[in-house]
């Protein structure tokens, strides 16, 4: 099938680029994936995560999150083959070498892919999207640096790669598979109590689970929020919150759909769990609301409202990580499988 009938696109704009770049690739090789299965598995569903504080907020929803993702993909039949580590891409966008280092390095295994009609997961670099999104390049061409793809950001349309991308991974073979609810719950349980711990380590440079809170607080001390775009800080803001309000809804969604997934002795505490994502969907409400966002972001005191509600949020998320790690000691019946 040609690369080109790869789409990825979405109604909700809170929807992680990644889960559905993985759900597009899926659904062109035959297979349809529910998206609370995939962003579950791969951890995104518990997700806040902050690298580098100074950049965009609105890049901070897509940080870390390939952290399980030749794993997770996997799981759904899909082999991947990341071009270099993880670790090699940090900060490699803000040197001046990386766009030469790119050209030289990564364009030859991406066209190579490309003929024999392997597509590629890419991060950032998408028609100017300053937030770092997921896609899929299907074609070369002589525009930007020299490939072209799908993405959230252009509504399944094509659009060109017009900067280096900063991660990705060839697509070798998909041959859709669908994990049995055991193998899921393992999956999203394991997963969720590294990003919830804040154990990702050094290899990503993030901050991850209640601690990565802290910068987002920290930023709303600032009369511009966002360090970049300054006077345009609220959709920053917003487009952050709405991020992490889609995650925990999606946590919600599949918890409830899997429900049995698990002993029903342990249901009451999966019922705490959707509570504390349904009480970070509510904390961060207003955040959500673009004049709401707007007023508040233009005096200290509106900041401060905002602030006391983003930590109302994180408070949420500090009883979420000590559920899910009960929840993981349940599913493996070992006392420390997430503890400590």
């Amino acid at each position: 099938m040609p690369l080109s009938r790869i789409r990825v696109q979405t109604q909700d704009p809170n929807a992680d680029s990644l889960t559905l770049a993985l759900q597009a690739l899926l659904h062109w090789a035959g297979g349809e994936t529910p998206y609370r299965d995939l962003n579950a598995a791969l951890g995104l569903s518990w997700m806040i995560s902050v690298g580098d504080p100074t950049r965009c907020l609105a890049s901070w929803r897509n940080e870390g999150h390939d952290a399980f993702l030749v794993q997770t993909a996997a799981a759904f039949g899909i082999r991947l083959r990341e071009l270099h580590p993880p670790e090699a891409a940090l900060g490699l966008e803000e040197t001046p070498e990386f766009a030469q280092h790119f050209d030289a390095s990564y364009k030859p295994l991406i066209e190579r892919a490309l003929e024999h009609g392997q597509p590629v997961l890419a991060r950032s670099g998408w028609g100017g999207d300053p937030t770092g999104a997921w896609g899929v390049i299907t074609t070369a061409c002589v525009a930007g640096v020299g490939f072209r793809g799908t993405t959230t950001a252009s509504g399944g349309e094509p659009v060109t790669l017009t900067a280096p991308a900063v991660q990705a991974y060839v697509v070798e073979e998909i041959q859709p598979r669908v994990p049995p609810d055991g193998e899921l719950w393992r999956l999203a349980v394991g997963h969720a109590c590294v990003v919830l711990r804040n154990q990702l380590g050094g290899r990503f440079g993030l901050t991850t689970g209640p601690d990565a809170y802290q910068a987002w607080l920290e930023r709303l001390r600032h009369e511009h929020v966002c360090a970049v775009c300054r006077e345009q800080s609220a959709k920053c803001h917003r487009a952050l919150a709405g991020a992490v309000i889609g995650s925990r809804a999606a946590a919600v969604e599949f918890l409830s759909h899997h429900r049995a997934g698990v002993p029903q002795t342990a249901h009451p505490l999966l019922e705490r769990i959707a509570a504390e994502c349904d009480g970070v969907i509510q904390a961060l409400a207003r955040s959500g609301d673009e004049n709401v966002v707007q007023n508040l972001l233009e005096t200290p005191e509106g900041r401060a409202e905002l602030a006391d509600e983003v930590a109302l949020a994180q408070a949420h998320d500090v009883r979420l990580r000590d559920h899910v790690a009960e929840l993981s000691r349940w599913l493996t019946g070992c006392p420390g499988s997430c503890a400590g």
